[in-house]
């Protein structure tokens, strides 16, 4: 019978396969696949609150998923990322049209990417056991600016990630991300700060931090920093000392990000100190003895002269987001070796001069080149006779791809530990 039922079959059709190549190929069929296909059909959409998020996403996981989303950023454009053009649409608080009314317009920005694992390449620096076959991830950050939020004890900048399975389509996660994006970006600068401070000349093996800004920003950032460096001092430097005093009383009290790392346990800090911004004499002092500085502010203008930062210090610079905001000045940027996440950050303001070839040069490029050895950070500020470039200087303006990896991490984590909420769709 079988051999007659294997004969009828060949010869049907002559492309017809036999049963038994029928289940040889179906016992080829790789077991992640397999795997894949049985999550995808026993999940439901998962949707994670601002506090799931916080659970499913210390600095550790955020480092590490930032770590592949920037490496996948490169100059040669073969590192697996796909990030489209951003759609903005208007909004003005008064109901008209985008032309019917004189009134600023708030924004609501759609910004989709995704990764796509290069063959044959495992991904920059992943661990041995982070180095199986990749999966296609997709995903899309929806993010607002509404300027009277604050009023309605909303969010002023209220944000969600939504993940795509990108083998059925099917949306697997809805995920907050107003914590996610602070974190993601602060990865971001930890990770460029510690390819900056690797073999730094100096020597030290402590570094003090000065960070601009008392907000989600700042905590996050200064978390991440001392994450992966040794930090020993900081100082907390914003427009209103009340704000400082509470992010230092947070960081003393909660004096590691929450969780048990996997990272090289570093010493507590206790030396934490605040500074008014108004205060001259205060902040150059403290921008004198600071190895590393992060700013991370709404600042339009920069925060203080150029010259006043040391020898040798790397600054992040992560809040400015258009043309018309500096977070720095000119004269700093022309004493940095400058490092950028993408090249849209070469259009905000603190790059503003860096604008023709010559003032190209100061640009060494991508963090993404970085973080796979293709690039080295800090040979033309340790160069004798470099004289004029004594500095680095990361500048990010985020990117969605960086969303997705984060906002993956958290649903892996997530579904593993079942936090959040299912919903059938």
């Amino acid at each position: 019978l079988k051999l007659q039922r294997k004969k009828k079959i060949s010869t049907t059709h002559n492309h017809y396969d036999t049963l038994d190549n029928i289940s040889a190929k179906i016992l080829m069929i790789k077991p992640t696949s397999i795997a894949s296909i049985s999550r995808t059909r026993t999940r439901e959409m998962l949707i994670l609150s601002e506090s799931d998020v916080r659970r499913c996403f210390p600095v550790s996981a955020a480092i590490a998923a930032n770590r592949k989303a920037l490496a996948s950023l490169r100059k040669d454009g073969d590192g697996g990322a796909k990030v489209p053009t951003r759609i903005g649409l208007p909004y003005h608080a008064s109901g008209g049209s985008s032309g019917s009314s004189s009134s600023a317009a708030d924004w609501t920005l759609f910004k989709p990417a995704a990764y796509y694992p290069p063959r044959g390449k495992p991904m920059e620096n992943a661990e041995s056991s982070d180095r199986k076959e990749e999966e296609v991830l997709m995903g899309m950050k929806l993010i607002s600016i509404r300027s009277n939020n604050p009023k309605l004890n909303k969010p002023m900048v209220p944000g969600t990630v939504m993940l795509v399975h990108a083998e059925t389509g099917i949306v697997s996660a809805i995920v907050a991300a107003t914590y996610l994006t602070a974190a993601r970006t602060a990865a971001g600068s930890a990770i460029a700060t510690e390819a900056a401070m690797a073999n730094h000349p100096s020597g030290k093996d402590a570094f003090t931090l000065v960070v601009f800004g008392a907000g989600l920003q700042a905590e996050m950032h200064i978390k991440a920093i001392k994450h992966v460096v040794n930090v020993n001092k900081i100082v907390i430097v914003n427009r209103t000392l009340e704000r400082a005093e509470n992010l230092k009383n947070d960081l003393l009290k909660n004096n590691s990000d929450g969780v048990v790392e996997s990272a090289k346990t570093l010493s507590p800090v206790t030396d934490i100190s605040t500074r008014l911004l108004s205060d001259d004499v205060g902040v150059c002092n403290a921008l004198k003895d600071a190895d590393i500085i992060a700013t991370t502010t709404n600042a339009c203008n920069p925060l203080f002269p150029g010259e006043w930062p040391k020898q040798g210090c790397h600054i992040n610079g992560v809040g400015s987001y258009t043309p018309l905001m500096s977070e720095v000045d000119d004269e700093l940027v022309k004493r940095c070796e400058v490092i950028i996440d993408t090249k849209e950050a070469l259009e905000v303001g603190d790059l503003s001069c860096m604008k023709g070839d010559d003032a190209h040069q100061n640009c060494i490029g991508l963090i993404g080149d970085i973080i796979s050895g293709d690039l080295v950070v800090g040979k033309r500020r340790d160069d004798p006779n470099e004289s004029k470039i004594d500095c680095t200087f990361y500048k990010s303006v985020g990117t969605a791809i960086q969303d997705v990896f984060s906002a993956q991490a958290a649903y892996e984590y997530a579904f593993e530990h079942n936090i959040g909420r299912s919903v059938e769709m």
